[in-house]
């Protein structure tokens, strides 16, 4: 079980930030829940998931107030034939704000991932700063992953973008571990880790960093 000051198991159905705060909320399950950022106000909410589940779940986003700040990192192993239906929506109101979600998938077994992603930026979101990426290692030919990015823009000076990329462990590299000393296990702990760590290097926070990899070098 994580032990964290900022840890929550599940999001409320709805959580506002409010003007001027930063918020950092780490969570382990997720739920549909309603978010709302206000002016000068910042949120990174990490999840780091490990039990599927059967219906779709939303979080959506709504960057409310003016320089309001999201970063949003969802870090996720499965196995067997767990499920992760979810969908995030980011709707950009305010000028000049900041959205940036991340996802990366560990995926064994028959374990399935959905994700749709949704940037949203209406003609009051000029300056918007917006991207969204989905990235997925697949360690059993079984896995599946499915990943729709969608963009909705009605200002005209705006930055956004999204990314999918899927692959397999690579052999190559795995046989280059191998015939350094390393056994077939930590060989591919150490392609997971590195996977992963471009995303654990977005949190400021060092202790909730540390905490991260410490449970994911427990999956491993």
């Amino acid at each position: 079980m994580i032990n964290h000051k900022n840890y929550l198991s599940s999001l409320p159905s709805s959580l506002t930030v409010v003007a001027g705060e930063e918020k950092t909320i780490l969570v382990s399950q997720l739920e549909n829940c309603e978010i709302t950022v206000e002016k000068d106000a910042k949120l990174t909410l990490i999840s780091y998931l490990t039990e599927g589940w059967e219906e779709t779940k939303k979080l959506r986003f709504v960057l409310k107030g003016e320089a309001a700040k999201v970063l949003f990192l969802c870090i996720i192993f499965g196995e067997k034939e767990e499920n992760f239906p979810y969908e995030t929506e980011s709707e950009h109101i305010g000028r000049s704000t900041e959205g940036f979600y991340h996802t990366k998938s560990v995926l064994g077994g028959k374990a399935k991932i959905d994700y749709t992603g949704n940037l949203i930026i209406p003609k009051s979101g000029q300056l918007a700063d917006t991207y969204l990426s989905h990235d997925s290692l697949l360690l059993s030919k079984d896995a599946k992953v499915g990943s729709v990015p969608c963009l909705e823009i009605e200002a005209d000076d705006v930055a956004a973008g999204h990314s999918a990329t899927m692959g397999r462990v690579d052999e190559d590299m795995l046989f280059y571990l191998r015939t350094r000393g390393l056994n077939p296990e930590t060989a591919k702990r150490m392609l997971v880790q590195g996977f992963l760590a471009s995303d654990l290097d977005k949190i400021d926070s060092e202790e909730i960093r540390q905490l991260l990899e410490q449970e994911i070098e427990k999956a491993l």
